[in-house]
């Protein structure tokens, strides 16, 4: 479960890579999907589809952990 929050929070930082990297070929999704939100336009094809992009391995991640996910649900349960 560790694990799980672990690598969500380091998957969708957004403040310290922005601050960090200049170089935008290195800059991380979250930083790049703000570009596709303008002041006054947004490209919301290309924003969708790239939200779904970033919740791919977040999905896979928890596919593959899920079984130790409901045994810490279950054990956090029973007293």
């Amino acid at each position: 479960m560790v694990g799980i929050f672990a690598f969500l929070g380091s998957w969708n930082d957004f403040l310290l890579p922005q601050m960090m990297i200049a170089d935008p070929a290195l800059q991380t999704l979250p930083v790049v999907q703000m570009l596709f939100q303008g002041e006054f336009n947004t490209n919301y094809s290309l924003a969708f589809a790239s939200y779904l992009m970033a919740m791919a391995p977040t999905l896979v991640v928890y596919i593959l952990a899920q079984r130790w996910v409901l045994s810490g649900v279950m054990r956090g349960a029973v007293k």
